[in-house]
C-alpha cells in the first residue's frame, strides 16, 4: 500500500507547490495510542426509548411559538457534559451532548446521542439551547487554531442539510457559552428577536422544515473546537418526515420507527478509549487536565516529528496540538462498541449516518462463520438504496453488500465518507438462523492510505467490524406485504421534494456538459504545512492570493470570495490538488453532481489539464447531495441554487459579514477545523 507522500508524488496532487513551500520542513505525523481489548457483540444495538428501554432518549416540544398564522413545535434542549457506559467492560464515558428535557416515554437519562427530533414537512420546529458546559473540555484543546483561545466550553449548533435562516444555521462564529458570552456572527438580542424571554447562555433556533423527507442531523460547529466537541457527543439525529414517505409504507415500505416499525437509524463513529495502560503507554496524557480513567475518550494530542533542526517552533506546545486526521480504532453504532442488532427473517430500513471524524467506510454485509469473523465468500443480501442525504434518489438502486473497497477504481459496495447517509431497504429472508457482519474495509486516510486496523478475533480494538445482525429463524407477526418500490420507481416524483427551481433535469448517469448562461465558479482543495510545520488542508479559488506563488488555498478567516445573489443559479467547479478525498459539505444548499474529470493536478495554473474523459455521478448520487466525495486529480462539476428560505420574521445581516452568513467545508473534521473551511455569503 503507497504512503501518503508516495501516493502524492505519484500523482502529482499538488507537488509542485506544497513541497515548495515546506522548503526544509519535514512531514509530522500523530503520535498513537491503542484501546485496550474489547470483547464484541456482548451489548444490543440502541434503539430509541421506550421502543428500547435503554435506548437513544427522543425529544417532544414542550410547547408552541406563534407567527402570526404559523405555529411551531418549540423544544428546549440543553448542551451538558454526563457519563455513559458505551461498553460493559468500559468504565464511564465523559462526554458532552444534548439533552431534550421533554422526553418521548417520559423522564430519561442522558445517554449518548439522545435528543432525537422527528419532525413534520411543513411544521417549523422552533429550539431554545442551553449551554451548561463548565471546567475543562474533557479532550486536549490546541489554542493555536483559529477561534480555539475564545473559551473551550462554547457551543455552536448547525443543523446539517437543513434550508434554514443563516441565523438558525449555527455557523462556526454563532457560538455561545454559560456565561452569555456570543461569537462575533450573533448577539442575545438577536436571538431575542426570536423568543423575547432567553436567558444568558442561550440560543434560539427556528428551523423551516420545508425540505421533503429526509434524514439530516445537527451538531456542534464553534470555531476552533468542532473536531473535539463532535467527537465529545454533541450531535443527534433530525428526521423529516413527508406525506409522500407515508404513503411508501403501502408499496411495502417498513413502518416509521416512532410507529414501532422496522426502521433501524444507524450512526456509526470512531472512538479510542483510554485504558489501564495510558501512564506507560501515553505518559503525556496525565499531564493534560482531562478524565484519565479507563473508558475515558482519548484523543490525539501530539504531532511527533521526525528528526530535524528547529522542533518544536519556540512557544508551541507540540504535546497540545491539532493533528492531520484522527482515526479512531473502535467503531461504534448508536453510541455503543461492537453491538449485536437481532433481526427477524423479513424486510428492513436502515437510515446509516457516518459521524467519524475522518474515517470513510465502505460498508459491506458478510455471514459470520463458527469463529464469529466474516465469511468473505458469502456476501449478505444487497443494499437497496433509495435515498440519500437530500431525500430519495431518483430511482432505487440495489447495491450488492459484497465487494471489497478497490484501489483502482476507488469503488466497493456503499463508500460513505463522513456526514454521508444513506436510506437502504434490506431483506433478511433467506437468512434465517444466521449472522451477519455489518464491515467495512475502507483505507484511511481516504483513498491511499493504510488498511483499516483489524483484530481477526473476537474482541477488539477493531475498526473493521461494525455490528453483527443476528437473524431469528421465524418471524412474529404477519408477513412483509410485497414490496412494489422497484429500480424503476420514480422516486424523485415525489411532488413535496423542496428546491424543485434548481432542477433543471440534469439527473443523469452521463456526465452533463455546462448550462448556458449560468455562472461557473472555478474553486480549488489545497494542501500545505502550516507556520509551526503541521499539514494544513485549506479552500481556494483558481487565483493565487499570492502571486507566482503557486498555491491557491485561502484561510476561513481571508475575505469571502464565495458570495452569490440569493437565488442565483450557479455550477462550481471543485478541483482537488491534494492526495485526500474530501466529503465537501454545502451549508443552506442541496447540489447535484454533473460530473467528474481527471486532471493533471502538477500543472495546475487556475485552469484544469485534463487527462481523460469525464464521468456521470455514481448510480446512488442521482439524488439531491449536501456532501459531495471529490477524489485527489479530479474536477469535481455541481449546481445548486441559492434560495433563502421563507420564514415569517425579518432576518438580519450577519454583523461579523455584511450577509446571510453559511460556510462551505470539508467535512473531516480535522481538516475543516485546519483550515479547510470557507465563507459562503448570500448576498
Amino acid at each position: 500500500m503507497l504512503t501518503r507522500r508516495d501516493f502524492l508524488k505519484l500523482t502529482g496532487a499538488g507537488i509542485a507547490a506544497l513541497y515548495a513551500a515546506t522548503r526544509a520542513r519535514f512531514m509530522l505525523r500523530a503520535r498513537a495510542y491503542q484501546s485496550s481489548s474489547l470483547k464484541k457483540f456482548i451489548q444490543p444495538l440502541r434503539g430509541v426509548y421506550p421502543l428500547d428501554p435503554g435506548g437513544i432518549p427522543v425529544a417532544v416540544p414542550d410547547g408552541k411559538r406563534r407567527w402570526g398564522h404559523t405555529i411551531a413545535q418549540h423544544y428546549t434542549i440543553d448542551i451538558n457534559q454526563y457519563t455513559d457506559q458505551l461498553h460493559p467492560a468500559l468504565g464511564p464515558t465523559t462526554l458532552r451532548g444534548y439533552h431534550s428535557r421533554q422526553n418521548l416515554g417520559g423522564d430519561v437519562g442522558q445517554r449518548h446521542l439522545g435528543g432525537i427530533i422527528v419532525a413534520q414537512r411543513g411544521r417549523p420546529v422552533q429550539i431554545t439551547f442551553q449551554n451548561n458546559l463548565e471546567g475543562d473540555h474533557p479532550l486536549p484543546v490546541d489554542d493555536t487554531l483559529m477561534g480555539a483561545d475564545l473559551g473551550h466550553n462554547r457551543a455552536a449548533t448547525h443543523i446539517h442539510g437543513g434550508e434554514v435562516p443563516w441565523i438558525s444555521d449555527g455557523g462556526p462564529f454563532a457560538w455561545f457559552d454559560k456565561d452569555g458570552n456570543y461569537g462575533e456572527s450573533v448577539s442575545m438580542d438577536m436571538y431575542k428577536s426570536l423568543n423575547r424571554d432567553l436567558l444568558p447562555g442561550q440560543a434560539e433556533h427556528y428551523y423551516p422544515n420545508r425540505q421533503s423527507a429526509r434524514f439530516i442531523w445537527y451538531h456542534d460547529h464553534a470555531v476552533g473546537i468542532t473536531r473535539l466537541n463532535a467527537y465529545a457527543g454533541i450531535a443527534s439525529g433530525y428526521i423529516i418526515r413527508d406525506a409522500f414517505e407515508g404513503h411508501l409504507r403501502n408499496l411495502g415500505l417498513p413502518d416509521f420507527i416512532e410507529n414501532g416499525g422496522r426502521e433501524i437509524p444507524l450512526v456509526i463513529q470512531d472512538k479510542v478509549f483510554v485504558g489501564e495502560d495510558i501512564a506507560a503507554a501515553d505518559p503525556g496524557w496525565l499531564d493534560l487536565p482531562v478524565p484519565k480513567t479507563p473508558g475515558s475518550l482519548w484523543y490525539p494530542h501530539e504531532y511527533d516529528g521526525e528528526p530535524g533542526p528547529g522542533w518544536p517552533p519556540a512557544g508551541f506546545d507540540p504535546n497540545l496540538s491539532c493533528v492531520p486526521e484522527m482515526f479512531g480504532d473502535t467503531l461504534l453504532a448508536n453510541g455503543v462498541v461492537f453491538p449485536y442488532a437481532p433481526v427477524e427473517p423479513r424486510r428492513y430500513r436502515l437510515r446509516v449516518l457516518n459521524a467519524c471524524q475522518a474515517r470513510f467506510l465502505n460498508l459491506q454485509l458478510y455471514v459470520c462463520n463458527s469463529a464469529g469473523l466474516p465469511d468473505k465468500t458469502q456476501p449478505g443480501p444487497n443494499f437497496f438504496v433509495i435515498g440519500t442525504e437530500g431525500g430519495f434518489l431518483t430511482r432505487p438502486v440495489s447495491v450488492p453488500s459484497g465487494v471489497p473497497f478497490s484501489p483502482i477504481t476507488l469503488g466497493g459496495s456503499l463508500i460513505t465518507a463522513p456526514a454521508e447517509r444513506w436510506d437502504i431497504i434490506i431483506d433478511f429472508k433467506g437468512f434465517e438462523g444466521k449472522s451477519l457482519i455489518l464491515y467495512n474495509d475502507a483505507p484511511a486516510p481516504f483513498p491511499m492510505g493504510d488498511s483499516p486496523f483489524e483484530s481477526g478475533e473476537d474482541q477488539g480494538p477493531d475498526a473493521r467490524t461494525i455490528l453483527r445482525f443476528d437473524v431469528a429463524r421465524g418471524i412474529t407477526g404477519p408477513a412483509d406485504p410485497p414490496l412494489r418500490i422497484t429500480t424503476e420507481t420514480p422516486l424523485s416524483l415525489n411532488p413535496l421534494a423542496e428546491i424543485a427551481a434548481s432542477h433543471v433535469g440534469l439527473w443523469s448517469r452521463k456526465p452533463q456538459k455546462l448550462p448556458r448562461r449560468v455562472k461557473v465558479r472555478q474553486l480549488t482543495l489545497n494542501e500545505d504545512f502550516d507556520g509551526f510545520g503541521r499539514l494544513i488542508q485549506m479552500q481556494g479559488t483558481n487565483v493565487e492570493p499570492v502571486a507566482g506563488s503557486g498555491f491557491y488555498g485561502r484561510g476561513y478567516g481571508d475575505e469571502a470570495t464565495e458570495t452569490p445573489r440569493a437565488g442565483a443559479l450557479e455550477v462550481w467547479q471543485i478541483a482537488n490538488l491534494t492526495g485526500d478525498t474530501h466529503p465537501i459539505h454545502f451549508h443552506l444548499v442541496n447540489v447535484q453532481i454533473l460530473s467528474r474529470q481527471p486532471f493533471d493536478a502538477a500543472i495546475y495554473n487556475g485552469t484544469p489539464s485534463y487527462i481523460g474523459p469525464a464521468r456521470g455521478p455514481e448510480p446512488t448520487e442521482l439524488g439531491w447531495k449536501e456532501t459531495v466525495k471529490i477524489n485527489p486529480g479530479e474536477v469535481a462539476t455541481v449546481i445548486m441554487k441559492f434560495d433563502l428560505p421563507s420564514v415569517p420574521f425579518k432576518v438580519p445581516s450577519s454583523p461579523r459579514t455584511g450577509g446571510h452568513e453559511y460556510v462551505w467545508h470539508c467535512h473531516i473534521l480535522e481538516h475543516e477545523e485546519h483550515d479547510m473551511m470557507r465563507p459562503l455569503i448570500i448576498t
